[in-house]
This record gives C-alpha cells, structure tokens and sequence, in this order.
C-alpha cells in the first residue's frame, strides 16, 4: 500500500486538491489505494462513472468524487468532491511521491564526461553514460546510468533521463523534460533516394536535429528521427507513450497526446492538442489541424481539419465511419436478400453459372 508520509485529515486532504469535504472531516487517511484493495485509512477515487458499483463497494475511508456524485451509496465516512477526481488523486500521489528523499546529486567515477562538456549545479550522472564534447547540461538536470548524450547535445533544468537513453549529437531539449529507458532521440531519418536504373537506395545524409519544448515527457522505447536538414519539432507540453515513431522532421504542436504504437511519417505537421490514439498512422506531408482526435488505429492519409474527430482506414470523419461500420456488419443479410430478389427475377449470378456449366458437364 502506498503511504502518505504523515497521517493526514480529510479536511486539509479536501484543500489540498480544492474540493468539498462530506462526512467525518476530521478522519486520518494514512494511505492512497484502488477502490478494490482500500482499507478504511486509505483515499481512492472514481474517475470513470462505469466503476460507480465499485466506489459504493469499497472499504476506502475517503473517497474523491465528482460532484455528479453527490447521494451515491457507499460505505466511505467521508467524502471529497471535486471536478477532477483522478486528477485530484495525482496530487495526493505526489505527496507520497515527494516523502522519498533524493538522493544527494553525483556524477559518477565510472561516467565518461568529455572536459569540454559544461555541467550545471547539482547534476546527477550514472555509471557507464558518456556525455560528448560540447554539451550543454542544466541545472538539476538527472542522466541515469549507461545513457549516450552526443556531441553538443543541449539539456535544460531539472531534466530526468532514465537509463539507457541515447541523444544523438545536436539535439536540444528544454527544461523539466522526462525521458524513460530505451528512447532513441535524434537517430537519422528513413531517407533513400532509388537509382530508377539500377533499384539501388542511396542514402540522403541526415543533418539536421531535434528540437524538444519544455515540459514533454517521452515513454520508453519511443524513436524521434533527426530532421534530414532544419528540425524535427516536438512541443512544450506534449506527452508521448511508449513505442511511438515519429520520422523525420515532423512537427509536434503544443500539449498533444500519442498513445502507444502510433507513427507520425517523414514532414508531416500536428497542431496543438491533437490526440493520436493507440496504433493510428500518419503518411507523410500532411497538416493535422489544431485539436483534431485520431481514434485508435485509423490511418490518416490526408489533411485533417482543426477539430476533427477521425476514425477508420483511410480516415473518415467518426460518424460517417461508424455508419459505414454498421452497413458493412449488415452485409451478409444485405448480400442474402439481394440473391433472393435476383432469383425471384430471374438474373442469373456469377455465383449460379458454375453450378450451370457443371450440370451440363455431367448431363453429356
């Protein structure tokens, strides 16, 4: 079970996130868990209405609750309202989060850090990471074990790069961005130009970089290709989930979300809080406008206009797709019906001449 670092009142737990507090306000809550394994110390929360059986079953001592909430059963003595529960229970996460005491920053004597790279204060460098000539790394900055950062590779202020991260040379990232394990930054981009004579791919030199905004956290496992010349771009704010692709100069707008397995080709252009769900894809060249939502595993092979909700393969507006999905579920007994008008007017099908030819066939 997740511990808060003190027993904590439901009251000051309701002004800590700005919500309402019902029942025993006085109450200690000693603990965060689900709504499932809560004890009677513990704060959970409902995000989602569908689990509303489950918040009135839990033995939890508090619950967060949207105020849409209000006079649901439960066995919880107190209660904290509040417009974004799941939300409100990060903040109580981030109490617990912050009780573990840092450890002091270092660099270690088993890192490889060339003397022309400049290190900012209290800077925290794992053993076997080598970091290049002519870095720049800021303040507060944390390099886990056994990463690369290349040659003149600028890192902003209170950076976190977990183990095994590799940034290529020339990339720059801005302050407070997180990087988990595995993610390759700036690698070269999938360009080929095909000899028309002889099918040989030659390859077309990569030199440009990649430019990542303030705030962005990348999952682990995730690719950014460096631009062949100018930048590949990734936004302030924007959060992107493990195993993504995003190729070569593509720009990433302010605060977007890209959910697992999805891939963003060569030049391609996303506005501010576009959302691309689990395993869409993006062809190249193309302009997603600001807010537009790509649902899970649609394939975009067109501009999409700002707003849009997009669903399907190739991407349809949802509810043109959604209404294409049901007459192609329908097609069986549209097909059965069509056969039978056809044999009551007497068209022959393809489907029937075979069986014709045939019966000749054995009649001779």
């Amino acid at each position: 079970m997740l511990r808060l670092p003190n027993p904590t009142p439901v009251s000051a737990l309701a002004e800590l996130v700005g919500g309402q507090a019902e029942g025993e306000s006085g109450l200690l809550i000693e603990g965060a868990s689900t709504l499932e394994k809560a004890q009677a110390s513990d704060i959970s929360f409902l995000g989602n209405p569908k689990y509303a059986e489950a918040a009135a079953a839990s033995e939890a001592g508090c619950l967060l609750l949207p105020p849409a909430a209000k006079g649901i059963p439960g066995r919880a003595k107190s209660r904290i309202y509040v417009e974004d529960p799941q939300y409100a229970f990060s903040q109580v996460l981030w109490l617990i989060a912050n009780a573990h005491p840092a450890a002091l920053p270092s660099v270690s004597d088993k890192a490889s850090v060339h003397y022309q790279a400049k290190l900012g204060p209290n800077i925290e460098i794992g053993a076997f990471s080598v970091v290049e000539k002519g870095c720049l790394i800021g303040e507060a900055t944390s390099i886990g074990a056994q990463c690369y950062i290349g040659e003149n590779v600028r890192i902003g202020r209170h950076c976190k790069i977990y183990p095994q991260v590799v940034i290529r040379e020339g990339c720059v990232l801005g302050d407070r961005v997180i990087i988990h394990s595995g993610t390759v930054v700036g690698a070269d981009g999938f360009g080929f130009s095909t000899d028309k004579k002889t099918g040989k791919h030659r390859k077309i030199p990569q030199l440009g970089n990649v430019i990542i905004g303030d705030d962005v956290e990348l999952g682990a496992n995730v690719t950014i290709d460096r631009a062949t010349i100018g930048s590949t771009e990734i936004g302030p704010g924007s959060k992107i989930d493990n195993l993504v692709q995003l190729a070569h100069n593509v720009k990433i707008g302010r605060d977007c979300i890209i959910v697992s397995q999805a891939g963003v080709a060569g030049s391609s252009e996303l506005g501010d809080r576009v959302i691309l769900a689990g395993q869409a894809g993006v062809v190249g060249h193309i302009k997603l406008g600001d807010g537009a939502i790509i649902m899970a595993q649609t394939g975009v092979t067109s501009d999409v206009d700002k707003g849009a909700i997009m669903f399907g393969s190739p991407a349809k507006p949802r509810r043109e797709a959604f209404k294409l999905q049901a007459l192609y579920n329908k097609l069986p007994e549209i097909y059965e019906a069509l056969k039978l008008v056809r044999q009551q007017l007497g068209v022959k099908t393809k489907e029937s001449e075979p069986r014709e030819n045939e019966s000749r066939a054995n009649h001779d």
